[in-house]
């Protein structure tokens, strides 16, 4: 890779309506970067037909020095998606991304995508996110907690830290945010048109890339927030309550028999479980030691400490464990011997900001008396009358 010779990107984001949320996903895409890499951003507006919004759409795209184009009529999201494949092939990019217009991406996304696409036998590689089909990360509320800029920049860049350029082999990729270097185009094809409006054509592409010999990876080193069916709703694939469409999943139960037998393994295996974990113990822990964390001991403490703590819980509701909770992510820790100060100092490498104890058991009472001035003790039950 060389500055006269840099590996070049065409970044597609695929839009039909959705007004309210594209200026939020076109201006954090304007920020991506990475040295030596030329990443080229090009809206495909799929016929929009909301009165004026195409327009003002091209307008906002010359504003932010974005491509536009708008098809003379709608081509549905499977052929959408194959018109910016094509035109990555027929320009000589060396990658195409495909995106959804509803979501917010991190500082780091080429990078990581690119690490991971550089390993052998890759031939797509999707972004982490909050929702993305069954690999999606635990949150308990990522419109609320993670739908900011810097919060994505800030858990992404703590799975890059901790994962690296590790890829994650699963059984199909999400074209929510997903990376193809063109030669695996070229090889394997576009989107089948098959699937009408849209849903699981990537399905259908990535069984197809799995049987010409290519990895299907996600990418655990990146975090993509996606609002979640919010691209899909504004164009009319599925209503309200429905999470897909199920005469796309008639055709790939009929082309793949053994898919959602291969499916469910993989969610069984462990390794998902596994990987949510690690992921919410990094975000939790190093959240815990940079910022801090306030410790509540008893039954019934609030469970959320802001954004500016990590919320420690211990035996909460009479539970035998700690909860730690930051960002709407969660980690649960064995509650093991009397000296929890001790064992949360330990993890977080840092002492406790802020000691709440709510019930004079024996947890409370084997506080250290180092943490005396630190501590308040708040009662639970009403003042007799």
């Amino acid at each position: 890779m060389s500055e006269a010779n840099p590996t070049s990107i065409l970044f597609c984001i695929t839009v039909y309506n959705g007004e309210e949320f594209i200026r939020r996903t076109l201006e954090s895409a304007t920020r991506l970067s990475h040295p030596g890499v030329q990443v080229d951003l090009l809206v495909l507006d799929d016929a929009s037909p909301a009165p004026g919004f195409s327009e003002r759409l091209e307008e906002m795209c010359a504003e932010l020095n974005v491509g536009y184009y708008r098809t003379p009529r709608n081509l549905g999201i499977p052929r959408n998606v194959s018109l910016g494949m094509l035109t990555a092939l027929r320009e000589g990019y060396d990658h195409v991304v495909i995106s959804n217009s509803d979501v917010i991406y991190p500082a780091n996304l080429i990078g990581q995508l690119l690490a991971c696409a550089e390993e052998e036998g890759v031939g797509s590689v999707t972004a982490w996110s909050n929702n993305v089909s069954v690999y999606s990360l635990p949150n308990d509320d990522p419109d609320e907690h993670l739908a900011a800029q810097a919060r994505v920049d800030w858990v992404s860049g703590l799975l890059a830290d901790h994962y690296g350029a590790a890829v994650m082999d699963i059984p199909a990729g999400i074209s929510f945010c997903i990376l193809v270097p063109t030669r695996v185009v070229a090889d394997v094809g576009v989107m089948d048109p098959v699937f009408g409006r849209g849903y699981c054509e990537e399905t259908d592409w990535s069984l197809r890339s799995l049987a010409a010999g290519y990895r299907i990876a996600l990418a655990p080193g990146t975090f993509v927030y996606h609002q979640g069916r919010g691209s899909n709703l504004a164009a009319g694939l599925v209503a309200e309550g429905q999470t897909t469409v199920p005469a796309n999943e008639a055709i790939i139960d009929m082309r793949y028999p053994l898919f959602r037998t291969q499916v469910d393994a993989f969610v069984n295996s462990g390794i998902l479980d596994k990987a949510h974990r690690d992921a919410a113990e990094r975000i939790v822990q190093y959240s815990g030691r940079a910022l801090g964390y306030r410790v509540d001991i008893g039954w019934l403490p609030p469970r959320s400490g802001g954004e500016q703590l990590v919320a420690v819980s211990v035996a909460p509701d009479g539970a035998d464990e700690i909860r730690a909770e930051f960002m709407g992510f969660r980690v649960d820790l064995p509650l093991e011997g009397p000296d929890v100060v001790a064992s949360l100092t330990e993890f977080f490498g840092r002492e406790p900001d802020t000691i709440n104890v709510r019930d004079s058991g024996k947890t409370a009472a084997g506080l250290p008396e180092t943490m005396q001035d630190r501590t308040q003790r708040i009662g639970n039950y009403p003042a007799r009358v």
